[in-house]
């Protein structure tokens, strides 16, 4: 017998383009004519309390995470506190935390709309003392709204190239899935590793 000189390429899911860690190397794209300078004028207009809303998906998380140094430039200390349907309570650690903010403070809290109403009105109220308070949340009333964050298939096509170097006609994945991008990029992730 002969041996297939042929070697088929073994893919991994580390060679995948839009793996989780690849996926997560891509920030925050605010609109045109919107920088950073003006989202913490905003912020600071606002002061310190507002809320970043939008839909599942649509980029709040990343929204914050990249909004917290630029907090801290602004010579705050940044605390954070992440809410999930796993986790949709604040642990002890947490009160302890929110119990000792003071004006130097500001305090992220990502997934708000987790929280009941009861624990809402405590977060707010334990928080009066702390320089900010800044949430995330799928619905616009918990807070000002500082930014909404919205979706569009330019934004998925841009990130697909930047991941892949591939061009694609985002406008159908997207609708889809309802423009949510993560859930867009997962679909791509499963594409490649059947292919």
């Amino acid at each position: 017998r002969r041996r297939d000189s042929r070697v088929q390429a073994v893919k991994r899911p580390g060679d995948n383009p839009f793996a989780v860690q690849r996926v997560l190397e891509i920030r925050s794209r605010l609109p045109p004519g919107l920088t950073w300078e003006d989202l913490l004028d905003r912020l600071a207009a606002l002061r310190w309390r507002a809320a970043i809303v939008g839909p599942h998906g649509h980029g709040k998380t990343t929204l914050l995470e990249d909004l917290a140094p630029r907090i801290a430039a602004r010579g705050f200390r940044v605390r954070t506190v992440s809410l999930r349907e796993a986790r949709p309570r604040l642990d002890r650690t947490d009160e302890e935390m929110i119990q000792s903010l003071g004006p130097g403070d500001v305090l992220l809290v990502d997934g708000a709309e987790q929280l009941g109403w009861l624990s809402w009105t405590a977060v707010r109220l334990r928080t009066r003392r702390a320089g900010g308070l800044v949430i995330t949340s799928h619905q616009p009333g918990l807070l000002p709204t500082l930014f909404e964050c919205q979706t569009s298939p330019e934004l998925l096509a841009g990130i697909v190239e930047e991941l892949s170097g591939d061009d694609l006609d985002a406008g159908e994945l997207l609708a889809r899935h309802c423009g949510n991008v993560r859930d867009a990029l997962r679909e791509l992730y499963d594409r490649w590793a059947g292919q």
